[in-house]
């Protein structure tokens, strides 16, 4: 009969063995167990499995059939992905070059470059859609779509249906949690004549549900309103854009959000700083896992105030303000189809880092201030990425690579 700190130890010492010997690539012959010797209960070898990061489990997939459908299954996938603690981010780049890292060397300011890994893209040279989950949705210029997780190295190739030929077109893709489903939304605008009104383009809206492999095709359901960023923000369960009213001068009028569950719209207005016809220095963004604008004033000391929106709020709350130095040249802060994203250290100083298109900034947490900036060449801002299992076969039904 084992005592209770024997037994501990010795779940402890076989499931080390095993992932020890398996993982780092020894060759290991798993035999069962005698009828003599003490089973490991399901319970604890599913929280001990949940613990492992996901390169460790692809390889603990092989170890048995039992384990394999443990692994690979729903709920399994799903507690693996709300246990994750580390969120690394991703830069999505050019002509398919996607470099990912975690946040931790980011902010030290001497190893930003050398962080970078880059992600083996080489098949898949489109511009970027969205990532939620650990997957990541590409699409090229023929419209030939991919929702991909280079984890697992698992691609869903998506036929994009044929609409003609789009003036400009805005996307984005997010995760319904309720049906565990994940969706891309294209949004393109058609016009007939070189007229700014917005009420003169026809949209036709495109919703792809990786769960049932189908396309919604909606027309005209956003009349008199041109969306700006390119790609749309996914915050609790909504895909967010900057929205204007007219074509070219890019004044932002308020944001639109498409909800990933109900496929409707919203609106939101932006929050009041008190300055007349200020809206053109909004530029929409994420801090952390929160929606969030950033209102750049140019008078005198360049700063920007960093607002958000929690989810439960109905109202916008200000939440610090940065400061540049003097006759710092903030050329990435006019292009708005470009979005940003804030980062805050976890550390006692606290410190913030932004990330717009090709550069990181790192403001000092107590006098946020700009301390350090460094170029991410050819990248846009950083999106929140977490490695996962979770894999867009299994989900469309589709059981082969």
């Amino acid at each position: 009969m084992f005592s209770f700190l024997s037994f501990r130890d010795w779940i402890h010492q076989v499931i080390h063995t095993i992932l020890l010997k398996f993982i780092s690539g020894y060759d290991f012959i798993f035999t069962p167990l005698s009828t003599t010797e003490i089973i490991i209960p399901n319970e604890i070898l599913t929280d001990i499995l949940l613990r492992l990061p996901p390169k460790s489990l692809l390889k603990c997939m092989s170890v048995s059939k039992s384990w394999h459908q443990l692994i690979s299954s729903p709920d399994f996938v799903k507690t693996h992905l709300k246990l994750k603690t580390d969120q690394p981010v991703l830069f999505p780049g050019i002509n398919g070059k996607y470099k990912f890292c975690s946040l931790t060397p980011l902010f030290n300011k001497q190893q930003i470059a050398q962080e970078l890994a880059l992600i083996d893209s080489s098949n898949l040279k489109v511009f970027f859609v969205g990532s939620v989950n650990g997957l990541i949705c590409l699409c090229n210029y023929a419209r030939e779509t991919y929702i991909w997780n280079p984890t697992i190295k698992k691609s869903k190739k998506v036929l994009y249906p044929k609409l003609g030929t789009s003036f400009y077109n805005k996307y984005g893709f997010g995760y319904d949690e309720s049906s565990d489903d994940y969706k891309a939304v294209f949004v393109d605008y058609n016009r007939n004549s070189y007229n700014d009104d917005v009420s003169k383009l026809k949209t036709v809206i495109s919703i792809y549900s990786l769960r049932t492999d189908s396309w919604t095709i909606l027309h005209d359901e956003l009349q008199g309103v041109f969306l700006l960023n390119h790609s749309g923000k996914f915050v609790n369960g909504k895909i967010y854009w900057a929205a204007s009213t007219r074509i070219g001068n890019y004044d932002v009028y308020n944001i639109i959000s498409f909800d990933v569950a109900e496929e409707t719209w919203g609106s939101l207005e932006l929050p009041s700083c008190g300055e007349v016809n200020s809206k053109f220095k909004f530029k929409l963004g994420v801090v952390g896992s929160d929606l969030s604008v950033m209102y750049t004033c140019y008078l005198g000391t360049a700063t920007s105030d960093v607002w958000i929106w929690k989810d439960c709020s109905v109202s916008w709350m200000k939440l610090f303000t940065i400061e540049y130095p003097q006759n710092t040249v903030l050329v990435m802060f006019s292009a708005l189809i470009f979005t940003f994203s804030i980062h805050l250290s976890q550390s006692e100083k606290g410190d913030i880092l932004l990330s717009l298109p090709g550069l990181i900034m790192i403001f000092d947490g107590s006098t946020k201030m700009l301390e350090h900036t460094a170029d991410v060449e050819g990248c846009n801002p950083a999106e929140t990425y977490a490695e996962s299992i979770v894999n867009p076969l299994m989900i469309s039904g589709k059981n082969s690579a």
